[in-house]
């Protein structure tokens, strides 16, 4: 046969499953958050009315579990945008209170930017179907409007932010090659770029000695001498 195969190659898929948006978000995704941030304000801002109107009228019972719903999507915003100056006395405060686990964890930033897009999507779907029909109570209906429509602009401009940054990672045919044989090893080490590359360590071949390939030893290939004859 053929020589034998050169060094063993492990090739990590830079799009695999795990890999999860991390960190602040990036200087060229800062309109879509700047309009998230306002859409976030607005729902805080239309909840805290529908909740006063929604006492006032009678339909606070009806209502409550969607503005726990509203509540928590505020919440999730404030870790979403916990960078943002605005927002940041806000975060703080959740994270040495209610929310210290979550922030002992590490969530936050770019990291709640899905949960916090799938759990509003979620609300406005239930709001459309369960609640638009309390528009002629005055002046919750207007209230419950205002807040369907903060949570519409939440959720788009949440999507167009998570756009943003799965665009600026590497592409899904990506991969990071590792090359090593024997008991060399190497390691993943993530750029500041929030790109990735792959180091490899010094192999025990490379120092001291020759790669055994290019010695151009071949096993019984010496005359040798017959034994008996």
């Amino acid at each position: 046969g053929g020589p034998g195969p050169g060094p063993a190659a492990m090739v990590i898929p830079v799009s695999s499953p795990g890999l999860q948006l991390i960190g602040p978000p990036p200087p060229e995704a800062a309109e879509e958050f700047r309009r998230l941030k306002w859409s976030v304000v607005a729902l805080a801002a239309f909840g805290l009315g529908r909740l006063l109107a929604g006492a006032a009228t009678g339909v606070l019972g009806a209502d409550f579990s969607a503005l726990l719903s509203i509540s928590l999507n505020v919440i999730m915003g404030a870790f979403v945008l916990k960078d943002d100056p605005h927002f940041a006395r806000f975060y703080e405060c959740l994270s040495t209170t209610i929310c210290q686990q979550c922030a002992e964890r590490g969530m936050g930033g770019l990291g709640c930017l899905l949960p916090f897009l799938i759990c509003d999507a979620m609300n406005l779907v239930f709001d459309i179907l369960f609640k638009l029909r309390f528009l002629g109570v005055q002046p919750y209906g207007l209230f419950c409007l205002g807040s369907v429509a903060a949570e519409g602009a939440a959720a788009y401009f949440a999507w167009t932010a998570f756009k943003v940054c799965r665009d600026m990672s590497p592409s899904s045919g990506a991969g990071l090659e590792m090359e090593g044989g024997g008991s060399s090893g190497g390691y993943i080490q993530a750029g500041s770029s929030g790109t990735a590359r792959s180091i490899s360590a010094p192999s025990a071949a490379g120092v001291g000695s020759a790669p055994a390939a290019g010695s151009g030893f071949t096993v019984f290939s010496g005359s040798g001498n017959r034994l008996g004859g």
